[in-house]
C-alpha cells in the first residue's frame, strides 16, 4: 500500500516534486516542463540521501552567505 509522504508540490513556475512510502522503498519523483525523473531508494539508501542533500544545502547557504540560517 502506498502512502503519500509529499504529495506532488509545485516548487517552481515549472517544477515540482513529490514523495511516497511503498512497502520497503521512499520513492521520489520531479517533473519539469519538459522532462521528470524518479527513484526508489531503500530506506537506508534514503536516510544517506537526505544527509546529502542537508550537507550541499548548508553548503549552498554558506556561499550565499546565510550561514547562520536551518
Amino acid at each position: 500500500m502506498k502512502k503519500q509522504l509529499l504529495p506532488q508540490t509545485k516548487i517552481g513556475e515549472f517544477l515540482s516534486v513529490g514523495c511516497e512510502l511503498e512497502g520497503e522503498e521512499v520513492g521520489l519523483y520531479i517533473a519539469s516542463a519538459d522532462v521528470s525523473a524518479s527513484c526508489a531508494f531503500k530506506f537506508d539508501e534514503w536516510e544517506k540521501f537526505v544527509e546529502a542533500v542537508n550537507k550541499a544545502n548548508k553548503e549552498f547557504k554558506k556561499e550565499r552567505g546565510e550561514q547562520n540560517e536551518n
